[in-house]
């Protein structure tokens, strides 16, 4: 079997890899270097070790020309800086499936474009919200807490159902911005009459605009001036779980969800809805 580029890479150079990943020290040392100069009492703050224990782990890191003393201090060399940035993306894309591990396992992440799905660890301060028995409104209520808080929203969807369309139909009267993009699927299906108070703000309200996707959309997102609420399809199956979300109020997870947003609409055609 042929390896590939990094297989053949690693198994070449496993033991300088290795000794990074198998020492807590010495990852911790790149990392908190990767934020500037730093004295060795910052790094014996920061790792809680001793110098005795720090001292032959930063020999090590220079040894390998990745840090370097600066009048007295540590530094990360121009190859540190490259690899520290690699090393923490991978921690904190970790962290991120760690932390929300049964969410990521039971739902389709393919669902995510692949460009936003490289960035999913800035999702890592989000909160999983649960319909359970003793509360079965949980998401319901979460979503309707996001858009009466919100001065703006955007959403991206290929799921709707007659009770989010309300609420979102109350949001545009009362004066918020709002713009959705929705899959080619779910686009015919906003012509039922269910639908027709939505139809109604598109035609009579300037500050609400729906969009028709140009790719697939497997996922329901809406993105807010201070919100992220992010739901997906149960894996393996098709069918979209409107009993979890996924949501955040970290200013970076917010941003991923614009991007995400933004990505889609780049390519989205407006929807042309005939006056009733």
């Amino acid at each position: 079997m042929k390896e590939t580029a990094p297989l053949k890479i690693y198994n070449e150079f496993h033991g300088d890899i290795q000794a990074i990943f198998r020492s807590r020290l010495l990852t911790q040392i790149l990392l908190v270097l990767g934020d500037g100069t730093k004295p060795l009492s910052v790094l014996r703050d920061v790792t809680g070790s001793s110098s005795q224990a720090l001292i032959p782990k930063i020999r090590q890191l220079e040894a390998l020309h990745y840090v370097e003393s600066v009048r007295g201090d540590y530094a990360l060399t121009p190859m540190g800086r490259l690899v520290e940035p690699e090393i923490g993306r991978l921690a904190a894309l970790m962290g991120v499936f760690q932390r929300h591990r049964e969410f990521w396992v039971e739902h389709e992440i393919e669902g995510i474009p692949p460009g936003s799905l490289i960035e999913i660890a800035h999702l890592y301060n989000a909160e999983v919200i649960r319909d359970v028995e003793e509360d079965i409104f949980a998401v319901y209520a979460t979503f309707l807490s996001i858009l009466k808080k919100a001065s703006w929203i955007h959403g991206v969807s290929s799921v709707m159902s007659p009770v989010h369309a309300n609420v979102i139909t109350e949001a545009i009267l009362d004066g918020k911005e709002v713009e959705l993009i929705v899959s080619q699927e779910l686009a015919p299906r906003l012509i039922d009459e269910q639908y027709s108070a939505l139809r109604r703000a598109v035609n009579g309200h300037t500050n609400f605009r729906i969009y028709i996707s140009s790719e697939p959309i497997r996922l329901g997102m809406t993105v807010t001036d201070a919100y992220l609420s992010l739901g997906l399809y149960k894996y393996d199956t098709n069918s979209y779980d409107a009993a979890t979300d996924f949501v955040s109020t970290d200013t970076a997870a917010v941003a991923w969800g614009e991007r995400l947003f933004k990505r889609y609409k780049s390519t989205a055609r407006i929807l042309q809805v005939s006056p009733e």
